[in-house]
């Protein structure tokens, strides 16, 4: 297919897309109530038209933010078109040609607002669908066979939103998450987010089961420090700590020892091991790894 062509067919998809209206997400609203006072409809087009208002290009920028329920829509025509970066003018250029009519839908009966799409919108708008990036054909091989046929493409869309540099240690991982991780568990979906959050920190393509084990490691030091940090606090106020010239760190400790256990789920499902030693106090003790009831006993002794 001509380059001209597949830019005027995703154009035209988005078209078809944007002129079914946008549903605000509650993230929107939260945003606009809170920044705008709770406006009623006609107040906020009030602002969208006031160009002197500082508010009004970042609002504009949110309303006309691609939320995942238009990435899915898009993704089967973004996978067979294959759009390269030197194909986002023409998209750009096919998307100016008319102007486009957007009916924004907000919740329950606060009605709806129609405004017309504005140029200088529609740069960022193109660049958070990531049109030109493409998904590893294998690893969409992966994704299509091992998992279930309405939740194939939604998928796709947070692989294509993550940004990960692909290299080949991460696509084999990926391939073996979606084989062994038993797409449908009830916590896929929350360990496809920390893997895919710990890809993004990797800026290069190094080995996974180490990257994980490092983690891990990570957040039973961060335990070992919340701990620390409660013994002195017992003898010590913060102020007087604080004097002292020593740091307080707060850290969540039950998202510590959350993350923990999807390391571990998603070591023992991926490669079969789950295991490393560390100093758990600065009496020097260690402890193996090997199981859940391990992480258990460590979290228990951190409590």
């Amino acid at each position: 297919m001509e380059s001209v062509d597949k830019c005027d067919r995703l154009a035209d998809e988005i078209k078809k897309i944007l002129a079914g209206g946008i549903s605000l997400s509650s993230d929107v609203i939260h945003y606009i109530d809170s920044t705008f006072s709770n406006p009623t409809v006609s107040e906020l087009q009030s602002v969208l038209q006031d160009d002197s208002n500082c508010e009004k290009d970042s609002l504009m920028e949110l309303l006309f933010f691609p939320d995942e329920s238009m990435q899915v829509q898009l993704e089967e025509v973004l996978e067979n078109l294959q759009i390269r970066e030197q194909d986002k003018n023409g998209v750009l250029d096919s998307l100016r040609r008319k102007p486009l009519q957007v009916t924004l839908q907000f919740p329950g009966k606060r009605g709806s607002l129609t405004l017309l799409l504005p140029h200088e919108v529609i740069p960022g708008f193109i660049a958070r669908l990531r049109i030109s990036k493409h998904l590893d054909r294998e690893l969409c091989a992966f994704i299509n066979k091992h998992a279930a046929e309405d939740a194939r493409i939604r998928y796709k869309v947070k692989i294509r939103n993550s940004r990960f540099s692909p290299g080949e240690n991460k696509i084999r991982f990926l391939c073996d998450f979606f084989e062994k991780m038993e797409p449908g568990s009830h916590d896929f979906d929350i360990c496809l987010d920390f893997a895919l959050s710990l890809l993004e920190e990797l800026k290069e393509d190094k080995d996974i089961y180490e990257a994980l084990t490092a983690k891990k490691r990570f957040y039973l030091r961060s335990l070992q420090k919340a701990r620390q940090m409660e013994i002195q606090l017992q003898k010590q106020n913060v102020e007087t700590l604080l004097l002292e010239g020593k740091r307080v760190i707060l850290i969540d400790q039950a998202d510590a020892r959350k993350k923990m256990l999807i390391i571990d789920r998603i070591s023992r499902a991926v490669f079969g091991k789950t295991e490393y030693f560390e100093p758990l106090d600065s009496g020097g003790e260690h402890l193996e790894i090997r199981s859940d009831q391990d992480i258990q006993d460590i979290i228990g002794k951190l409590s």
